[in-house]
């Protein structure tokens, strides 16, 4: 991809003999930040999509306003929330820094306080969602196509999740046999069944009377394409996915629709969308657009409770000062990596300004968002999703900081979009599920053929090797069953024929690895709720203040 450096200088180009005709107040690129102007921008985009008439405009602006007005109450309840609560909310946070607990009087004013905001920010966004719906119920059929469902953004998370960061089953099956063909062929023949397994359970649950029949279906598909060669592969491999797709009857992916529920919200609360559609509209008062914007998200209460969020994660993990020394370095190239994130408009150089206003009044102008445009906006998205991809690196850094029972409370599966983004995970997957059962298959391999005697003798300690390298101890309180379950895998693999055993022993070694979890956890599901998941580990430590809390409590705990 080009620099961004580039992208902006064509667009400057393109833009300056558009816009020169176009009426401007002087001095109009310096009145607005590159940060007010790109909220402006935003809200264009959007009403551009929409194409809303004259008449709509002036029948939403009230609606709109009501809006604006909600989002400014906030502020102010918060302003004066914090201006009340605010001195004990910071003892409290300094009492998590020493890992103490703050006097009860000053912890419930500041819970007051905490609750009072939180429960008044949730009730504004419920009422910004009834919005939504109220201005969707005005739009013809037309524009009503262009707005995904409010219930959009939750499936296609849950989707992606589930898919692991692929966008529809055949895309997921796609990436699993091109891991697949990394394989040697006796490697294939190893692990092609578990992986089968775990492609149908992408789309029916593994009970279902339909699940093995749809194994042996996946299962005639990859072994088809396995033997194809590296040429016939090449050449089938732009139109795969439909092939798959439509050799296994899969459901169409669902469309994606140019205008986002979060789009949507955002443009129904922006403070640039009333002046902006009064402008669009030629209506004849129009509200000044807005300097010095605040955002909920953004103010001192709000970063109070993100701080407080962080301590709590970090004491109820229990770190030790060693512990957080060592986290402490990893959260501040956190910290660097983060800057995209926190103002992705900053350092963007000289004249960005000016090719905001300009882009802004084009579109102003014209209604539609200029293709130049949306070249910059992409860059400027790459760098944002880069910085995540970098931060998500430095989060498995983490993991190496905690202890293995720290780490059994953390889901740390990540997002879609990082899951996506890692193009060598199939393969490393695939890898690890043929070393696991490798493992079980040499200790088979191993007791086989012993005569009864040793076999009795050694057996048990075999299997309790095995079953703590999978976590399960003999002091614990499931080791029984686990122990009974082992056993029976044992006795089962020492009655199979001979002439069965080349099989057999490949579904007994999976059948092992599913019994003790091995198999959910590779394909990527932790095997009980975990209380803390990846982006809670993210939000917490992209806090901008995280370092210097990590710092503020190591000094704290000098002593311990």
């Amino acid at each position: 991809m080009a620099s961004r450096s580039m992208l902006l200088m064509a667009v400057l180009t393109l833009l300056l003999p558009l816009t020169g005709a176009l009426p401007q107040t002087p001095g109009e690129a310096e009145q607005f930040t590159a940060a007010e102007l790109y909220e402006q921008i935003t809200v264009l985009e959007t009403a551009g999509l929409l194409q809303l008439t004259a008449q709509q405009i002036a029948g939403y602006v009230p609606l709109l306003k009501q809006v604006s007005e909600g989002r400014e109450q906030i502020l102010a309840e918060a302003d004066q929330g914090w201006g009340q609560y605010g001195v004990m909310i910071q003892q409290v946070v300094a009492a998590g820094i020493a890992g103490q607990p703050a006097p009860i009087e000053v912890s419930q004013n500041a819970r007051l306080g905490i609750t009072s905001f939180t429960q008044r920010r949730d009730g504004f966004y419920r009422y910004r969602q009834d919005a939504a719906a109220r201005f969707m119920a005005y739009l013809d059929a037309e524009q009503h196509q262009l707005i995904e469902d409010a219930q959009a953004p939750q499936v296609r998370a849950e989707m992606a999740r589930a898919l692991e960061g692929a966008t529809s089953v055949a895309e997921y099956i796609v990436l699993v046999i091109d891991a697949q063909r990394e394989l040697m062929p006796d490697e294939y023949q190893l692990t092609r069944v578990a992986q089968a397994e775990q492609m149908a359970a992408k789309l029916v649950n593994p009970r279902s009377r339909d699940f093995a029949n749809l194994v042996g279906r996946i299962l005639e598909l990859t072994d088809t394409i396995f033997r194809w060669s590296q040429e016939q592969y090449i050449q089938q491999y732009p139109g795969l996915v439909q092939q798959v797709s439509e050799y296994l009857q899969l459901p169409p992916a669902p469309a994606v629709r140019p205008i986002s529920h979060e789009s949507l919200l955002h443009f129904l609360s922006s403070p640039a969308t009333v002046p902006l559609l009064q402008r669009i509209a030629a209506l004849p008062e129009a509200d000044p657009l807005p300097t010095g914007m605040r955002t909920i998200g953004g103010h001192p209460l709000a970063e109070a409770i993100e701080a407080l969020d962080l301590l709590n994660l970090l004491n109820n993990l229990q770190l030790s000062r060693a512990q957080l020394a060592a986290l402490l370095p990893v959260v501040q190239q956190i910290e660097l990596l983060a800057q995209p994130l926190r103002n992705p408009l900053a350092n963007q150089g000289e004249g960005f300004v000016e090719v905001l206003a300009r882009t802004r009044d084009l579109m102003l102008a014209t209604g539609q968002p200029s293709p130049e445009w949306a070249q910059v906006e992409a860059a400027l998205e790459q760098d944002q999703r880069e910085a995540r991809l970098r931060i998500a690196g430095q989060l498995e850094r983490v993991m190496g900081v905690l202890s293995p029972a720290q780490n059994d409370l953390i889901d740390w599966r990540p997002p879609a979009d990082v899951w996506a983004a890692d193009t060598g995970r199939m393969a490393r997957a695939q890898l690890r599920l043929l070393a696991e059962i490798r493992t079980v298959v040499d200790m088979f391999e191993r007791l086989r053929y012993r005569r009864t005697q040793p076999y009795q003798r050694t057996r048990i300690v075999e299997l309790n090797g095995l079953l703590e390298r999978y976590g399960i101890y003999q002091d614990s309180q499931s080791y029984p069953d686990y122990r009974s379950f082992g056993i029976d895998i044992l006795d089962r693999m020492r009655l199979t024929k001979w002439e069965d055993w080349e099989q057999a022993r490949i579904s007994l070694a999976l059948e092992f690895l599913r019994g003790v979890g091995v198999i959910e956890k590779l394909g990527g599901r932790p095997a009980a709720p975990r209380p803390v998941n990846w982006e809670d580990i993210y939000s917490a430590l992209t806090n901008p203040n995280a370092a210097q809390i990590i710092q503020q409590m190591l000094a704290a705990r000098s002593g311990i």
